[in-house]
């Protein structure tokens, strides 16, 4: 199947009447992975921004890239100066404080998510090895985060774990779903 009519079988998909609804045997809330091969990244920017200006659901779209820079917004200048300066080394142990802070990162993910009715996460790719979206789905259902998502992940879902750009392995476990 072509990615591009895996994109309208998604977009099929939740525009169904009970998508946001959670179900089964716990109620789980619908967590979502559409994974693609990274080559096809721009086919998938494209169809989902056009998606979003085309539909009647409350959607957020959540870039990863940009919601780890606005969770150092106002240390940017001295982190590109440790980068610079000290190397990836220091700089990773720089910012990693801030993201093993769990209540920092989830609570700041539910501020930008702001009460919608799905969620899109982007932009996973462009934010290794800083924020890897396993952990982040991890916290996120460590502290009942109800809204339901769409994880898009250039990389490949086996059903069990996750793998980025269908190379590295080391993405964690999580209970998500493929939706199309």
């Amino acid at each position: 199947m072509t990615i591009y009519r895996r994109l309208e079988r998604l977009e099929e998909r939740i525009n169904e009447d009970d998508f946001t609804i959670p179900k089964g045997i716990g109620s789980e809330i619908p967590h979502f992975v559409f994974d693609y091969p990274a080559e096809d990244e721009l086919t998938v920017r494209i169809y989902m921004e056009s998606l979003l200006r085309r539909t009647s659901l409350n959607i957020k779209e959540i870039n990863l890239f940009e919601f780890f820079i606005s969770l150092f917004e106002e240390d940017l200048e001295e982190l590109i100066i440790i980068a610079e300066e000290e190397g990836y080394v220091e700089f990773s142990q720089a910012i990693q404080t801030v993201l093993e802070d769990q209540d920092l990162l989830v609570n700041s993910f539910i501020e930008k998510a702001n009460n919608t009715e799905l969620i899109f996460i982007t932009g996973v790719g462009t934010v290794h090895p800083f924020i890897r979206s396993s952990q982040l789905l991890k916290k996120l259902s460590n502290n009942a985060f109800k809204t339901p998502l769409v994880l898009f992940y250039p990389g490949y879902f086996s059903g069990v774990d996750l793998r980025l750009f269908n190379k590295f392995r080391h993405e964690d476990e999580y209970q998500i779903t493929r939706i199309s």
